[in-house]
């Protein structure tokens, strides 16, 4: 990989966190000069990584303003979802059936589990940034790289976050989704398909009521 597609990278992911976390509200203009600053790298790859953001739709190019920070409408979260629950779904088989060749993912994501005990007491950002790290290492399991890249770019664990950061909701909200990281684990550990489904579609149907509540007092 080209150093400059690293940067890019890295500047994608790191603006993305910042808009999951809330760092960057819906209607925030994003000035490429303060972003290079910040993250020490130069303007190229922040422009670069910001249009990705826009072809992504968590960004809007508006003429005179420049790229803000969009709002995402219910249907458009709703999307994201569903796109995740189909992915997380189909790699079911896939995951316990390559379970045993991925020891060290198995073991990240049994410390990923135990992290999760006190996740609410670190925040957002931390907590945002162990459940991404945790399904995303799901999906690995699945070996199948188109899945894992379109997984990865779908922004679809962050959407929960930036429910409850526009909802101002508390971290606790989201504690029983927590514990279903550990019901997920066991199931892949013991290869019991029947259990991992059902774990998964237990563990989206909390985004989908968060999603629903959402809709009804904030949209």
């Amino acid at each position: 990989m080209k150093l400059s597609e690293s940067l890019q990278d890295y500047a994608f992911q790191e603006i993305k966190k910042r808009i999951q976390n809330g760092d960057y509200s819906p209607g925030t203009k994003l000035n490429t000069q303060e972003i290079s600053i910040s993250l020490g790298i130069s303007r190229s790859p922040v422009l670069a990584a910001i249009n990705r953001l826009i072809a992504l739709g968590l960004v809007e190019a508006i003429p005179r303003k420049g790229a803000v920070v969009a709002k995402l409408s219910v249907s458009q979260i709703r999307n994201i979802i569903e796109a995740r629950q189909m992915m997380e779904l189909f790699c079911v088989k896939l995951a316990i059936k390559n379970v045993d060749y991925h020891p060290l993912i198995l073991k990240e994501m049994e410390s990923i589990v135990k992290d999760f005990e006190t996740a609410l007491e670190d925040g957002y950002p931390a907590a945002a940034d162990l459940d991404t790290r945790f399904h995303t290492l799901y999906i690995a399991l699945c070996g199948n790289q188109q899945i894992i890249k379109f997984y990865e770019s779908n922004w679809s664990v962050g959407t929960m976050f930036y429910l409850y950061g526009i909802a101002h909701m508390p971290l606790s909200h989201h504690e029983t989704a927590f514990f279903h990281h550990k019901e997920i684990l066991n199931a892949l550990k013991t290869k019991d398909e029947e259990t991992l489904y059902k774990a998964i579609e237990t563990h989206m149907s909390i985004i989908y009521e968060t999603l629903e509540w959402y809709s009804q007092n904030v949209e």
